[in-house]
């Protein structure tokens, strides 16, 4: 089975798209599928991290004209170029050879280009977050806790299979793997030692400082450690580190990593955004502060702060406030940590990218 994957990473984009896709191709692998990458060398692209996972990638060209008009979304202009101009390439990419499945995740594209894409591949699968346009696609993925039947069903063909819910999330194995030894590390919970913070693998919106800021505030009866995680293209690298010279608590800053299961698990809290390292706090059992940094997450989060699974809180002028004392009323109830840990491990357990792969194997 050959299967081509079209997403990307840039600095506006961030990397939870090609994140996720790489989880699905790794499970796909298992079934001896054949996956290759096609992405648009945007800066911030994970193209040679794809290929040093053992995947083929074909680059689509950086386009330094302006082709889209003044009508264009935020994201369309993410894609940096016309739906009809990345269909045209992505064509040029894929025809010489037979496609079983062609996946798309990116959230600028939709049935204009699926019907583009139509006659030159057998079938299509979508992955979407948002549920607000249409597609023509056998196959539609959205791994929002909490999403309906109902959201999709006006926006797809009555014979499309829709894979709906956090148990399909996209995630490495390694977070399954995990999963039982973190479930048993939170229920030996002693207080708040490590806190992870992981807004995003950019931060474009720079807010990892104001996190800081507020951990600054707290009043700790026993200082934790906290973790920062970043890629070495973050836009606002350099200034965090002049920031950390003279911080008062122990910080560690890793860059371009690779074992977020096992950071995740090691951190007895975590402070992120709500994208798709949502479900791996929950499939890990990891009470978060969920911080609001795109109109795509506000659903994400509102839904885990719902389920008791997270705090939700928006970026404002009270910000920093809001996440001192958030973390202070976890830090003092035992009870209110425990029962966010179990209602967070009941979001995800890990395992969607083996489902969906299954799915595209037998469909």
């Amino acid at each position: 089975m050959r299967v081509v994957i079209r997403a990307c990473a840039s600095q506006q984009i961030g990397s939870g798209h090609v994140v996720r896709c790489l989880a699905l191709a790794e499970a796909l692998r298992q079934h001896d599928a054949s996956v290759v990458f096609i992405c648009r060398d945007n800066p911030g692209n994970l193209i040679a991290h794809i290929k040093q996972k053992g995947f083929a990638v074909i680059t689509l060209p950086r386009h330094p004209r302006q082709v889209l008009d003044d009508a264009s979304t935020g994201y369309q202009r993410w894609l940096g170029v016309s739906q009809q101009e990345d269909a045209e390439d992505t064509i040029q990419a894929i025809a010489k050879q037979p496609v079983d499945w062609l996946i798309a995740d990116h959230y600028a594209l939709d049935q204009d280009w699926e019907n583009l894409l139509r006659p030159y591949v057998d079938k299509i699968m979508v992955i979407d977050d948002l549920a607000n346009r249409r597609h023509h696609c056998e196959m539609l993925l959205d791994q929002t806790y909490g999403r309906d039947v109902s959201d999709y069903r006006p926006l797809v063909p009555a014979s499309t299979r829709l894979l709906l819910g956090s148990n399909n999330a996209l995630l490495r194995s390694e977070f399954a793997r995990a999963r039982p030894l973190a479930i048993k590390r939170r229920e030996q919970y002693e207080g708040i030692g490590r806190i992870l913070v992981s807004l995003g693998s950019m931060d474009e919106s720079n807010v990892t400082p104001s996190v800081l800021q507020a951990l600054a505030l707290v009043k700790w009866q026993l200082r934790p450690v906290i973790d920062i995680v970043l890629t070495s293209a973050a836009p606002h690298l350099s200034a965090l580190k002049l920031m950390l010279e003279d911080f008062p608590l122990v910080v560690n800053l890793h860059i371009n990593v690779d074992d977020m299961a096992e950071r995740m698990l090691n951190a007895d809290l975590a402070i992120g955004a709500g994208g798709t390292t949502s479900w791996e706090r929950c499939s890990l059992a990891l009470p978060s502060i969920l911080m609001i940094l795109a109109d795509n997450q506000v659903v994400i989060c509102q839904n885990l702060e719902r389920a008791g699974a997270a705090i939700s809180l928006q970026l404002n002028d009270s910000t920093i406030t809001n996440i001192k004392d958030s973390i202070e009323r976890l830090a003092r109830d035992d009870s209110a940590y425990r029962a966010m840990s179990l209602s967070a491990s009941e979001i995800c357990d890990g395992a969607g990218a083996t489902r969906v792969a299954r799915e595209l194997v037998n469909g």
